[in-house]
């Protein structure tokens, strides 16, 4: 997945499933075990979350993504085209 397809599905509020296999690059159990840890982990300081998605801000800070960088990865390669 490019860092443009990556900033794509962080751009939305929630997460599927489909996003966070994507995301990590996961197969579906170990999705599902990393939705469920995110999930668990809200849920325990009182929020309330439905039952297919996750929030994308969670998803981003539980995979340690570098949104920056992937930012600037975009902005560089935009820059080259224009060249």
């Amino acid at each position: 997945m490019t860092a443009e397809e990556t900033l794509d599905l962080v751009a939305k509020q929630w997460c599927t499933l489909e996003d966070i296999m994507k995301l990590g690059h996961l197969g579906r159990n170990s999705a599902l075990k990393a939705k469920k840890t995110i999930k668990d982990k809200l849920e325990k300081e009182g929020y309330l979350i439905p039952k297919s998605v996750v929030p994308t801000k969670e998803v981003v800070a539980f995979f340690d993504i570098d949104i920056p960088f992937l930012e600037s990865r975009v902005s560089s390669k935009e820059l080259i085209k224009t060249r």
